[in-house]
This record gives structure tokens, C-alpha cells and sequence, in this order.
């Protein structure tokens, strides 16, 4: 389960609004207080969803072994489907913004950002904090373990930490080095805003058809 685990965060990880807040956070004057914020509220929202959800599906009977070896495998194949149609989404969405070199993040989260204040950030982030799909499988895994309560909150810790890596990782390195920090986000930062995208694209894709297979497989 730890190596599944690991997937499902690192793959929640990947966002078009997680490289937007750390591209706009570290261009501002004041980024610890900004990414630190966005972070708190992130880890809120998730960790309140996470109990909830790890709470419902308990007793939805998840622990169950005929649900274990019958209905999950199809729950894994249709987040992975699901994870496919969103990376699908993500490419067109990206080649339609392609010629006008609009930056990642752009409507109405992108102009919450843009307000740039610790406020904003944390808003940001209790809205960005509610599962996504594969932030819902590791969920899953974690309920059917059936493990005492303090055990599940350590794995969905866990997760957390995996799932807000993207954010998480600028803001050490901006606490320990500043200057570096903005010299090297400064000198990739029009990189990130050209690739970014696929490679978000990319690691969902591939998160998919991970899932897809680890259903197969217990099928």
C-alpha cells in the first residue's frame, strides 16, 4: 500500500493553480508569508475532507472483503479513466492558450492570487484543498486498511505532505535561502510557464493509467 500511497500523493500534487501560486507568490515582495498561508488553508481543507471521507467510507462498508476484491478494482479503473479524461482536458485546454502565452492559473482563482495577500492565499487554499480524484483513491486505500484511527490520520498526513510537495519544497527553500531561491525560480520561470503544463498533463496521465492497471491487477 506505501508505494500506492506515494503515487496517489505525488500525483495530487500536480495542479495548473499549485505552479501558479508559486510562480506568483515568489515574484512578490513578501513569499514565505504568502506560500505559508496558501499552505495552512490547503492542509485544512484537506485533512477536514480526508476524515470525512475516510468516515463515509467506513461505513459504506469499504473494509469489507467481498467490496475489497469485487466493487474496488472498478472504483481504481474509473478514477484512472477519470484521470486520463482530465489530463485530456488539461492538453486542449493548454494548446487553445498556447498562441496567446497566457500564464497557468488564469479566471477567477488566477485574480484571487493576483491580489497577492496572506488572506487571499489562505482562501486560495481552503478552496484548492478539497479532494481531487486521486487524493480520493489514496483515501480509499487508506479506509480499507482498516487500521486503529491514529494510524489512518499518520497515512493521510502523509499523503498531505506529498500532495502539497509543490508547494511545500519553494517555501523551504525560500526560508533557507531567499535569494537563491528567487534567483532560481527567476531563471526558470518562464520555462515553467511554457512546460509546466505538460508535465502536470504528463504525471496525471500517467497517475491514470497507473490506477487503471493496479484495478486490473485485483481484478
Amino acid at each position: 500500500m506505501a508505494v500506492h500511497l506515494v503515487i496517489l500523493g505525488l500525483a495530487s500534487a500536480f495542479s495548473p493553480i499549485a505552479l501558479a501560486v508559486v510562480l506568483m507568490a515568489l515574484a512578490s515582495p513578501r513569499p514565505g508569508r504568502l506560500l505559508g498561508a496558501y499552505l495552512a488553508g490547503g492542509w485544512v481543507t484537506s485533512v477536514v475532507a480526508g476524515i470525512v471521507v475516510i468516515g463515509a467510507l467506513e461505513g459504506l462498508g469499504v473494509t469489507d472483503v467481498r467490496f475489497v476484491h469485487t466493487v474496488s478494482p472498478g472504483i481504481d479503473i474509473a478514477i484512472g479513466v477519470a484521470g486520463l479524461a482530465i489530463a485530456a482536458a488539461l492538453e486542449l485546454r493548454r494548446r487553445e492558450r498556447r498562441g496567446g502565452r497566457r500564464r497557468s492559473g488564469s479566471g477567477a482563482m488566477a485574480r484571487l492570487l493576483a491580489r497577492a495577500t496572506p488572506r487571499a492565499l489562505f482562501v486560495s487554499g481552503l478552496l484548492m484543498g478539497f479532494p481531487g480524484i486521486y487524493y480520493v483513491a489514496a483515501l480509499k486505500e487508506i479506509a480499507q486498511g482498516n487500521a486503529q484511527w491514529s494510524v489512518r490520520l499518520a497515512l493521510m498526513a502523509f499523503v498531505n505532505v506529498l500532495a502539497f510537495v509543490l508547494i511545500w519544497i519553494p517555501l523551504a527553500a525560500y526560508l533557507i535561502s531567499p535569494a537563491a531561491t528567487r534567483r532560481v525560480i527567476g531563471g526558470i520561470d518562464e520555462w515553467l510557464v511554457e512546460h509546466g503544463g505538460i508535465i502536470i498533463t504528463v504525471v496525471i496521465a500517467a497517475a491514470g493509467v497507473y490506477e487503471i492497471a493496479h484495478g486490473l491487477s485485483r481484478l
